[in-house]
């Protein structure tokens, strides 16, 4: 049996000698204890990775550049890379135009609001560290219980959904911890399931958030 092929976004780091492509290996051990192989992300032409590959994962890292959901710099906080932007909108896009499975993390629930056409807040300092408890609804609850405990890594976060996309889950102070599609494959979260997967890491004791891989598998 063939195992779906997901690709997986990567961050950029100014080496020495060249620029590398850097991301956590926990991505590719989830996807591979659900069943999925995953493959790095290193540049190249996005649809030709769409039309090749079976779903996208959107993963974590920097902040994205508020220029391109319309506003300003507003936080000294901003840790952004332009070309990281253009490059997974381009892969958003084909993926999205071709309606295959996008699973977002952290950043990636981000970059999915934004690319469809939602905002964000610039800073949220009281999440950048720990976890903390969110409330699901629908699907999501399904698939991670109504009410879990999740780890929390993040100063930015949505503002205002883009249409299509409905809120999934909520902080206890509010802030959107979810988004999923309204008719597309499409889900965001602003957690880090990998770091909720045993025996990989375990964030949250008992915690166990292999069924969000499954998600995204199960639609390929």
């Amino acid at each position: 049996m063939q195992h779906p092929l997901i690709l997986i976004s990567s961050g950029r780091v100014m080496g020495n000698l060249s620029i590398s492509r850097q991301q956590s290996e926990l991505y590719g051990a989830c996807l591979g204890g659900a069943g999925a192989a995953g493959v790095l992300y290193t540049g190249g032409p996005s649809a030709c990775l769409a039309a090749r590959c079976d779903g996208l994962l959107l993963a974590g890292g920097g902040d994205i550049h508020p220029s391109c959901f319309g506003q300003n710099v507003q936080s000294a906080a901003l840790s952004v890379d332009p070309v990281r932007d253009k490059e997974e909108r381009a892969l958003f896009d084909d993926f999205y135009r071709r309606r295959k499975p996008i699973l977002g993390i952290c950043r990636g629930v981000q970059v999915i609001n934004v690319f469809l056409g939602g905002t964000l807040h610039q800073d949220i300092p009281a999440h950048s560290g720990g976890c903390h408890g969110i409330r699901c609804t629908g699907a999501l609850s399904v698939l991670v219980g109504p009410a879990p405990t999740v780890n929390s890594y993040h100063h930015q976060a949505v503002d205002q959904p883009a249409p299509g996309l409905q809120t999934a889950a909520r902080a206890d102070d509010g802030v959107i911890e979810a988004l999923m599609h309204a008719t597309a494959p499409i889900l965001g979260v602003q957690w880090h399931p990998e770091r909720m997967v045993p025996p990989f890491c375990e964030d949250v004791a008992g915690a166990n958030h292999l069924s969000l891989f499954h998600w995204l598998i199960e639609r390929c």
